[in-house]
């Protein structure tokens, strides 16, 4: 007799059914890979609850399968996974007694995937020599990390170091903010002078609440609140840049087009991120004057879009992402040192390489935070928000000018030599609109 051979297994054994990636084994029911049955786990165990961005049908393939972890986990359900398959006993989270990692080992690979059972052991990329004398050690081999990521490790010394300036600054920068010191001066005596963040003396003297920045009642902005918060905004801006060591490296020219440059995207984070939260769809001031969606026909048009943009493009999504004070700090740090800047070649190389310093590290900092998916996620999700702010400011200057040449809008001599030059004369009329 001759013996009947197996049927071959069908090639939809072999793929994950969620990401298309080769199949570890059924996991809860279905063909899957690692990364998604630990995904899939991590998700119920910990009841951890997504919402997705756009339209809740995203791509999930094993390219992009982190970008949108709603999706990800609804293509799960739909493929047919089993939340009712996971065991407690079985399934838990985190290490186990059998599997716990060396304290020595584990201090060296911060950040690293939990997706990674079963592939190669890879060791961390070298540090650059800025960072860390000593070179990294290679990981165990009993370790597995996940062969297609490996997270950047910084030491921690280090990180700390630079972002918690960057965090102690943005406190400075928020006091003076909410202080009674306004002065009235030029942008070359603002960006030529030294830093009143940096003078303690000063700060002990005027780095206190104004009466006037409390809120004791909330009322719709005017257009002279708009015009007081603006120059208030730009003036702690030209302090806020002076803190930089690579800024006043600059000559004046490329310092007045670097602070140009982030005149409306700095101003713009610091007004959502000071923001108490009153819903969605509204900002409010320190002394409680508030703006949201409602129409404001007697502001150009341009501006009330900016107003809207806002709204929708940077207040919604910094909700969302819940960044710490930390995170805040990095980021504002890297949209302001923006080497898109019209600035000499020279100066753009000194901004662009503080600016990759601190995002390398706001990353890093990110990435002790989260496991890797939720940090590649959180970090991509910051980054990219740079190019709709990029592209607002561009909108924004170009209806402040379209509106200056109307004359509609009634300009203080310092915001005219910040949007316009130093070498602009200033008029006034009455009944313009102040910016």
């Amino acid at each position: 007799m001759i013996p009947q051979s197996s049927p071959p297994s069908s090639s939809r054994d072999h793929v994950c059914l969620v990401c298309q990636d080769f199949a570890a084994g059924y996991h809860y029911g279905v063909p899957s890979c690692v990364g998604c049955k630990t995904f899939f786990r991590r998700t119920i165990m910990k009841k951890q609850k997504y919402i997705c961005q756009y339209e809740g049908n995203c791509p999930v393939d094993k390219t992009i399968r982190c970008a949108c972890r709603y999706c990800r986990f609804e293509k799960c359900l739909n493929v047919g996974m089993d939340r009712n398959a996971l065991q407690q006993s079985r399934d838990p989270i985190g290490y186990t007694k059998r599997t716990k990692r060396p304290k020595k080992e584990m201090k060296n690979v911060e950040g690293s995937s939990d997706e990674s059972s079963g592939s190669t052991s890879l060791s961390p990329p070298p540090i650059s020599p800025t960072l860390s004398p000593t070179p990294s050690p290679t990981l165990s081999p009993t370790l597995s990390p996940t062969p297609s990521y490996t997270p950047l490790v910084i030491p921690k010394s280090s990180r700390r170091c630079i972002l918690q300036v960057l965090e102690d600054r943005e406190k400075c920068a928020n006091d003076l903010r909410l202080s009674d010191f306004l002065p009235i001066r030029s942008l070359y005596e603002a960006l030529c002078s030294r830093s009143l963040l940096s003078d303690p003396t000063f700060m002990a003297q005027w780095g206190q609440p104004s009466e006037r920045h409390q809120m004791y009642e909330m009322r719709f902005v005017t257009q002279q609140d708009y015009h007081y918060w603006h120059e208030r905004d730009w003036f702690v801006l030209t302090e806020y840049a002076k803190t930089f060591d690579v800024f006043e490296a600059l000559d004046y020219q490329d310092k007045a087009e670097l602070v140009r440059h982030a005149a409306i995207t700095v101003p713009v984070l610091v007004q959502v991120w000071n923001s108490p939260d009153y819903g969605p769809d509204t900002i409010v001031f320190p002394d409680g004057t508030y703006f949201d969606k409602t129409p404001e026909p007697t502001r150009p048009a341009g501006l009330n879009r900016k107003k809207y943009q806002m709204l929708d493009l940077v207040l919604k999504p910094f909700r969302d992402l819940q960044l710490d004070a930390t995170e805040f700090a990095a980021f504002k740090a890297v949209t302001f040192l923006n080497p898109d800047a019209e600035i000499t070649l020279p100066a753009r190389k000194l901004i662009n390489n503080e600016r990759v310093r601190i995002t390398k590290q706001l990353y890093a900092y990110m990435a002790t935070k989260d496991d890797v998916d939720t940090a590649i996620e959180r970090f991509a999700r910051l980054v990219l928000m740079g190019t709709s702010m990029s592209k607002m400011a561009c909108e924004s200057k170009e209806a402040v000018w379209i509106a200056d040449f109307f004359e509609n809008i009634g300009f203080s001599t310092f915001a005219r030599q910040l949007f316009f030059g130093d070498d602009v004369t200033t008029t006034s009329a009455s009944g313009m609109i102040q910016l």
